[in-house]
């Protein structure tokens, strides 16, 4: 959501970063900056860093960082709408009405007033469940599955009486039009007849919470045999699966080490009820890159415990990658026989679940166990084809985890290890884990970790421009803007460029959201190494220069290995690469 530049300008000016940090964490001086131990991951040793004349932080130890709002959405799990809401309302200001015009508005007043209707139902749909003439029959399917009041109070659950229009007739009461509950997914629309009728009759009411505590949407089961089984809210203007997690607002004031991962409302309440409190569901079985940076904001670390089933099993292949791409630590959690992970636990009770948990795959140790199952190992041709797909996969990872993994696939086939290592190197894919030749001197130490090099001298180059305004005009001479792979830097670079000398790093970072705002504070890594802005800026132009180069001469030379080529395309080639070798000495 767009805030007017000027307003958001006097928010940041009000909400200064070292007060807002210090309601959480004490902050001690260090030179120019203060610093605490992280209160987003915990630490013992401070990573934790404010700029008081920036107006940013930056965490080395988790990489978080931004200004103020962002500080208060990793702390708080807050959007940045929520986040820039509560910081207004901490210095007392109004939110500008202007915001995106008054369709917005309207938006935003029609939203509230479906999340009323729905705190309406849930409230509606749990006073049927505890009447005992009504809710009887769910009392007692609550009862046979172990669903305790306990459990029935802290997850909100209901009963929707198998009637037509019981909460059509007492939401119409309160003031509700029927287009307002057709469109909150309480009332369906029979398009044939133009008449409306109760969405959910004569099931089990699960109530999804957004982190906020907002009634989004509602699950219901059925208590018998018939299907379907669930039948769900669909998307509305408060609610989209692919953006919510079910549970995870039980979360919301907790540190947590990690959270399990699992598909349905009833695996979340069975662990739940037997002690694993920490499950969030993903609300079907398609894993979202919403739902993985919503984790994100929590947890490192990801546990995925899907039903042993083979669709199950399909889903959480797919999810593994998504939760990695975001920067998460991700466990499997495997149940044998078929088990979901609430009849597991029925049977196991948590110490057995704890043991599984302890014994979670890795995510390549999964992906090949997943990757036998396409393969009968019963059969000495399926072993050979299994062992041959598996060291082309395990040939494409770092040299120790291809020890860990080469001793997994022998134990599986009966192969020797050196024959599987030998295979791996034919597969071509072995990564020797070495950083570029290229890069050299001070950014040695950070490639070794694993940063990808070009973002050390992207950022950099920023520092360096916002340390001296010289090196800034230095930099635009050489059309800097032109050599940037980052597109976070990029853009940041430009508005330096356009801003010149008012371009202030809080209120552009303020302006971002998620991950690249992380990306633009980043910059205060590199703040301090700076002692000549100037040089430095120009040495991390020559470098991205001859990095750009090098990429465009590797790309030259591919095409020389087309074996269609003409002689004369070949010798324009030759030509070209040839030129910029020369130029690029």
């Amino acid at each position: 959501m767009a805030f007017p530049s000027a307003w958001l300008d006097e928010l940041l000016h009000k909400n200064d970063i070292v007060s807002v940090v210090s309601d959480y964490v004490e902050l001690k001086p260090k030179g120019r900056k203060l610093w605490a131990c992280c209160p987003l991951h915990g630490e013992k040793t401070p990573s934790f860093s404010v700029s008081p004349d920036k107006q940013l932080f930056y965490c080395f130890g988790c990489h978080a960082g931004g200004t103020v709002i962002q500080f208060l959405m990793d702390m708080e799990r807050l959007t940045f709408y929520e986040a820039v809401q509560q910081l207004a309302n901490r210095v007392n200001m109004e939110l500008p009405n202007e915001i995106n015009d008054r369709e917005m508005q309207r938006q935003r007043a029609y939203k509230k007033r479906i999340i009323e209707a729905n705190k309406e139902a849930a409230r509606y749909y749990s006073s049927c469940f505890l009447n005992p003439a009504i809710g009887k029959d769910a009392q007692a399917y609550a009862m046979r599955r172990g669903l305790t009041s306990e459990i029935v109070t802290r997850f909100g659950i209901g009963y929707a009486p198998d009637t037509w229009d019981s909460l059509l007739k007492l939401l119409k009461s309160k003031g509700y039009s029927e287009k307002e509950l057709v469109d909150a997914g309480l009332l369906v629309h029979n398009t044939e007849r133009n008449t409306v009728y109760d969405a959910f009759r004569g099931r089990l009411i699960f109530p999804i919470l957004g982190v906020n505590g907002d009634v989004l949407g509602f699950g219901a089961r059925v208590m018998g045999d018939e299907k379907p089984k669930y039948i769900n809210t669909g998307d509305t203007p408060v609610y989209n699966k692919r953006n919510n997690l079910y549970g995870l607002y039980l979360h919301k004031n907790e540190k947590l080490d990690d959270l399990i991962m699992v598909e349905g409302y009833m695996d979340v309440i069975g662990l739940y009820k037997a002690g694993v409190k920490n499950a969030v569901a993903s609300l079907g079985t398609a894993l979202t890159q919403q739902q993985a940076r919503l984790l994100k904001r929590y947890v490192e670390k990801v546990y995925i415990a899907y039903d042993g089933d083979a669709a199950g099993q399909n889903a959480m292949v797919r999810g593994l990658d998504i939760l990695k791409t975001e920067g998460l630590e991700v466990r499997v959690i495997t149940f044998p026989d078929d088990l979901d992970p609430d009849e597991y636990v029925q049977i196991y009770g948590k110490d057995g679940f704890d043991r599984l948990k302890e014994n979670a795959l890795s995510l390549n140790a999964f992906k090949l166990e997943a990757m036998a199952k396409g393969y009968d190992l019963n059969d000495e041709n399926g072993r050979e084809r299994y062992a041959k797909a598996a060291c082309a996969f395990v040939a494409g990872l770092q040299p120790i985890e291809q020890e860990r993994y080469y001793k997994q696939i022998a134990k599986k086939t009966g192969y020797a290890l050196e024959a599987l290592e030998a295979q791996g190197v034919r597969s071509g894919g072995i990564q020797t884990g070495e950083s570029k030749p290229m890069i050299r001197g001070g950014f040695r130490r950070r490639v070794e970790t694993g940063e990808d090099p070009r973002d050390i001298i992207e950022r950099t180059l920023i520092a360096a421009c916002l340390h001296d305004k010289r090196a800034l005009g230095h930099a635009m001479e050489a059309h800097a803007e032109e050599l940037f792979r980052n597109t976070v830097y990029e853009t940041m670079f430009r508005a330096m460029s356009e801003q010149g000398s008012a371009f202030l790093p809080a209120k552009y970072i303020g302006g971002l959201e998620g991950k690249d705002a992380e990306t633009a504070s980043a910059v205060l890594r590199e703040d301090e190494a700076i002692e000549n802005a100037v040089e430095s800026a120009a040495d991390c132009i020559r470098r991205m220069k001859r990095e750009n180069e090098e990429e465009e001469i590797a790309k030259l030379q591919a095409i020389l290995k087309k074996p269609d080529l003409t002689a004369e395309e070949r010798n324009a080639v030759l030509k070209e690469i040839t030129e910029r070798i020369r130029a690029n000495k």
